[in-house]
């Protein structure tokens, strides 16, 4: 995994060594109203991140988290994730977090739009889904501004707050990603790709 930098935000990979950031934006209680956490002590936190594979590549899979964190102010912002399951290595799952004073800012659509870079670019990938409750009306802009589609609506598909809850599924095609327009992000080296 890389450091991922965009017009106005630095992504740090997660492992071991920063996993104390991740965990301490994971106690913001308004975190979740649309999602359920891990409730993890940071010691097994920190544990289980360090079980995470560190390279993102094709054909690889598991979970891959960066923190999204704004360039200018080094604040942590929240964080993004990719999941790559081992048993169907052309798709992936992203999710995407922020604190609730940077919402708003399209500091979401960003980091996502820096992710699927990589999800479609480095790691290969044909299709990435994303799912969120038809409550989460932000979530779902970002999404449609990234030009996934909904794809299909799955009763009781999570659990929020130890209570099954709908989800919507969202997809993106790799194809339909390279065809976007207004992809302009920065590499790690601070040029334009």
């Amino acid at each position: 995994m890389r450091v991922m930098l965009t017009k106005r935000l630095r992504l740090e990979p997660v492992s071991a060594l920063n996993a104390d950031r991740l965990w301490q934006i994971l106690q913001a209680a308004d975190l979740r109203a649309y999602q359920d956490l891990p409730g993890l002590r940071l010691t097994a936190f920190v544990e289980s991140v360090a079980r995470r594979p560190l390279h993102l590549g094709s054909g690889q899979h598991g979970r891959y988290e960066w923190l999204v964190v704004e360039s200018e102010s080094g604040k942590n912002t929240g964080w993004i994730s990719l999941r790559i399951p081992e048993r169907e290595t052309g798709a992936g799952e992203v999710g995407y977090t922020l604190l609730a004073e940077f919402r708003g800012r399209g500091y979401a659509t960003e980091a996502v739009s820096a992710l699927l870079d990589e999800a479609f670019g480095i790691a290969r990938l044909q299709r990435v889904c994303a799912y969120c409750v038809p409550q989460n009306r932000a979530s779902i802009a970002v999404l449609e501004r990234l030009g996934f589609t909904r794809d299909t609506l799955l009763p009781r598909g999570a659990t929020v707050g130890g209570e099954p809850v709908d989800v919507i599924a969202h997809v993106l095609e790799a194809r339909d990603w390279r065809d976007r327009p207004y992809r302009t992000l920065t590499s790690t080296d601070g040029k334009k790709k």
